[in-house]
């Protein structure tokens, strides 16, 4: 009978054993379903976070490409509007260079109704306001876009059908306006500019500005003045170039350093030109050392930007007053810039001469 009861207890014992397992498998299986569920949700998601991610880098590469193609056909057709004031060869200029462009692996199409002629002008808020169907010119709008209705049509995603969006349309617009300039050189014609040979230097940077300007365009007129310890006004505004290279050529050099007085001298020839309402007028002053004689530059150039000129700066070798030379440049609106041979003072005044006939004013 004892043997019955224990048989009894035991097999109630692993009975409930059994269960007890059992149950605990199915618990470990539904866990471990669950989990893969969650797996599977997370890896999806990051699946769809990286898609996202390509495509929006494909975006922004493909905006920037059409920017730079807008900007290339708007400056192009700028250009030869400038020279030919042609308004249907400036269109067609401007097409040729969008073509030579690709936005999103294609070429940029433009219509000549992407093509808006109008005049830009500088607004008190010191921006370029566009005005479209004036009867002066001076100023091309381009829009590029890469849409539906756009002769390139619109941009295809990667991965953008899966969330249901399988294109983009961007749109850019680009105006460039070309500037009527006269422009005064003011360079330093003290002791200092002997020594290294730097005088010849700054003879042959000019010759390059010179050639650059002879080669734009743009209507641009160029005077000349210098200084040492008393200023000169050497050459007048004009369209005859070779005037300032051969003025450069006669030039003494000798004395102390005037700068102040040397921008007071080619305010007086940059005040004879034409009128200010329709011409930008530009001074460009370069020194190689400290001022010891005359007012501080800075004064002068502010007596300069009140009467609307702008004032690049150019500081040239070691001993140059960077300091002062930045100041001016800030007064004035323009931009500094420093060189310490002579192969660098000629690429500045290339990067100047070619930045001077043509903007993008949007």
């Amino acid at each position: 009978m004892q043997d019955i009861s224990t048989n009894r207890v035991n097999s109630t014992t692993t009975c409930f054993s059994r269960r007890v397992g059992y149950s605990s498998r199915r618990q470990a299986r539904s866990r471990r379903g669950a989990m893969l569920v969650l797996v599977c949700i997370m890896i999806f998601a990051f699946l769809v976070t990286v898609a996202f991610s390509v495509d929006i880098a494909y975006m922004n590469l493909v905006k920037s490409e059409l920017r730079s193609a807008t900007d290339a056909a708007s400056k192009a057709a700028a250009e030869t509007l400038s020279r030919t004031q042609d308004v249907n060869a400036a269109i067609a200029r401007g097409q040729a260079i969008a073509l030579e462009n690709r936005v999103a692996n294609k070429p940029l199409e433009l219509r000549a109704s992407d093509f808006t002629f109008g005049k830009s002008e500088l607004a008190p808020s010191g921006k370029f306001e566009f005005r479209s169907g004036t009867s002066q010119i001076n100023s091309v709008r381009v829009n590029g876009q890469r849409t539906n209705s756009s002769l390139s049509g619109n941009v295809s995603l990667f991965f953008g059908r899966a969330l249901g969006v399988d294109s983009f349309q961007p749109q850019e617009t680009s105006t460039t306006t070309f500037i009527q300039r006269d422009i005064v050189l003011v360079v330093d014609r003290s002791g200092s500019m002997n020594d290294f040979n730097k005088f010849n230097d700054l003879r042959r940077a000019i010759a390059v500005f010179v050639q650059i300007l002879n080669d734009s365009p743009v209507e641009e007129r160029v005077g000349l003045a210098s200084y040492s310890t008393v200023e000169s006004e050497d050459v007048q505004l004009t369209d005859n170039l070779t005037l300032i290279n051969n003025a450069m050529d006669r030039m003494p050099v000798d004395g102390f350093t005037n700068i102040s007085g040397g921008i007071d001298a080619g305010g007086r020839v940059i005040a004879r030109g034409r009128s200010r309402d329709f011409v930008e007028r530009t001074m460009i002053v370069l020194t190689d050392g400290l001022q010891n004689r005359g007012r501080p530059a800075r004064l002068a150039a502010q007596d300069q930007a009140a009467l609307g000129t702008t004032i690049h700066s150019i500081t040239f070798g070691r001993d140059a007053d960077q300091r002062a030379m930045r100041e001016v440049a800030t007064i004035g609106g323009g931009r500094f810039f420093h060189a310490d041979n002579g192969l660098e003072l000629r690429r500045v005044f290339e990067e100047i001469a070619l930045t001077l006939s043509t903007i993008l004013t949007e």
